[in-house]
């Protein structure tokens, strides 16, 4: 019991120890503090990209080249008919990847890069790692516009997918896993529909 009692007694030293466990744990804090700050960040970002990639959307040609030539009318329906009264409709054409469905268009769609371009420009001066994969664009048919209009009117929504945020810190550190963002999406309603206004 002699043998331990210097030893239990002394305190020089315990100033260090303090230090080093309440600098470990501000270490962390701090480290936590930036990583959820860039988190916010990159979300946001992320977010107005979104909404700056739907208003280029709405005023620019459409990703699927042949929704411009797509008029409401059909053969029982008079000119000047608003199209939510028995005109034609072309659902929902969804453009994402280098593909566009389209159920409701008589000749199908094709997919436009040229029309991508001047929608994503926009998007990626918001969020620079964005990339053409990750944006999906949908217009769907709600009926706006008349039978003899020179195009639709459709609700225009942009969507980005398949997003993740890597820690800069505290994964590398802690051994933490990315986070997969969830989708973000913007919604507005169509306009001309044409980047010759523009």
């Amino acid at each position: 019991m002699n043998l331990l009692k210097p030893f239990l007694e002394e305190t020089r030293g315990a100033v260090m120890v303090e230090f080093t466990i309440i600098f470990m744990l501000l270490f962390l804090l701090t480290g936590g503090i930036v990583d959820f700050g860039h988190l916010l960040y990159q979300w946001n970002s992320a977010e107005k990209a979104t909404q700056a990639g739907v208003r280029a959307a709405v005023i620019s040609d459409p990703v699927a080249t042949e929704l411009a030539d797509f008029d409401c009318d059909n053969a029982s329906v008079t000119l000047g008919t608003p199209c939510r009264n028995g005109g034609t409709s072309f659902g929902i054409v969804e453009c994402r990847g280098g593909s566009c469905t389209c159920a409701g268009l008589p000749n199908g769609c094709t997919f436009s890069a040229a029309a991508l371009n001047p929608i994503l420009a926009p998007m990626q001066k918001m969020f620079p790692r964005l990339q053409a994969q990750n944006v999906i664009v949908e217009y769907e048919d709600v009926g706006l516009g008349f039978a003899g209009r020179a195009g639709p009117v459709p609700e225009v929504r942009v969507r980005l997918t398949g997003l993740t945020f890597e820690y800069a810190f505290l994964g590398s550190l802690l051994g933490l896993s990315n986070i997969t963002m969830p989708d973000f999406r913007a919604t507005l309603v169509g306009e001309d529909l044409s980047s010759k206004g523009a």
